[in-house]
């Protein structure tokens, strides 16, 4: 793509998006592009509906599909100023899979079972403050105002910013977490040297993602579940224990309220041990 790349990449950054938003969207524009091995320049609506007619045959995952609609529009309404090109093209009415959320048991399996306390504590991390996964990896020291009680997320998806609450137990942790690590810079989960030193930028998110499934395993958790899972589990387990859905909602730093909606549901064990009314009629 060359310098549409360039464009495409400073007009994100324009428009406010994260890096983790930019990486992406450039890479499905490249993708798209190398489909037909000609500059986007010279392509035009009937390629974008082919090429998406292609991901909807291909049967993406929902979030996937609408990352490369995303992108597109972007490249070609904002960089490439071309807005009718994808203007036309709707947003699908997509159903998304309801959340299988992890009980708070299997949560506990899965926070014991990591064969590091470095992960250990980055998974505990991840559930008690119901974080994204880059949110946990961008911690820094000056995030913890003991004080107050709080973890300051700086950096949250959208850049935007936010405070969630600070265990007592999970401080405890991260306390002896830079105590037995060794680590001297600002990161609290620093990616390793090939020395065996710390380096100064956060760990590999896909380190991190192989962590959690390694533990999960180990934790004999046979539910489909990713590392997102914690925030999830984080999200309803709250809402089960009566936290109203508003402060939940800024707690996981949602925009829409329907976003959070997703996680207010509860499990069907909960279900299940609930008296139905039946049993309470008059005889």
């Amino acid at each position: 793509m060359g310098h549409v790349r360039d464009r495409m990449d400073a007009d994100l950054k324009l428009a406010g998006r994260s890096e983790s938003t930019r990486k992406a969207y450039i890479s499905c524009a490249k993708r798209f592009v190398k489909e037909f091995m000609r500059s986007p320049e010279e392509l035009g609506e009937s390629e974008v509906r082919r090429f998406l007619l292609g991901l909807r045959e291909r049967k993406l995952a929902v979030g996937t599909y609408l990352k490369y609609l995303g992108a597109l529009k972007f490249l070609f309404g904002q960089t490439l100023g071309r807005p009718e090109v994808t203007d036309r093209i709707p947003w699908p009415r997509m159903h998304r899979r309801r959340p299988d959320i992890l009980t708070r048991e299997e949560v506990a399996r899965v926070l014991a079972a990591p064969k590091t306390a470095y992960w250990r504590v980055f998974l505990m991390t991840a559930y008690a403050g119901g974080l994204r996964r880059m949110e946990v990896a961008a911690l820094q020291v000056r995030d913890i105002d003991s004080g107050a009680g709080l973890l300051r997320i700086r950096h949250g998806k959208g850049d935007k910013a936010r405070e969630v609450m600070l265990d007592p137990a999970l401080l405890l942790a991260l306390r002896g977490h830079w105590r037995e690590q060794g680590l001297r810079g600002p990161w609290l989960f620093p990616a390793k040297t090939r020395f065996g030193g710390w380096a100064d930028h956060p760990v590999n998110l896909d380190r991190a993602t192989a962590a959690f499934r390694s533990a999960a395993d180990a934790a004999k958790i046979t539910r489909r579940c990713t590392l997102h899972s914690l925030r999830g589990a984080f999200a309803t387990h709250l809402f089960e224990d009566g936290i109203d859905i508003f402060t939940i909602q800024q707690l996981l730093g949602h925009e829409r309220l329907e976003t959070t909606g997703r996680y207010a549901i509860v499990r069907t064990d909960r279900i299940r041990e609930t008296p139905s009314p039946l049993s309470k009629l008059p005889k």
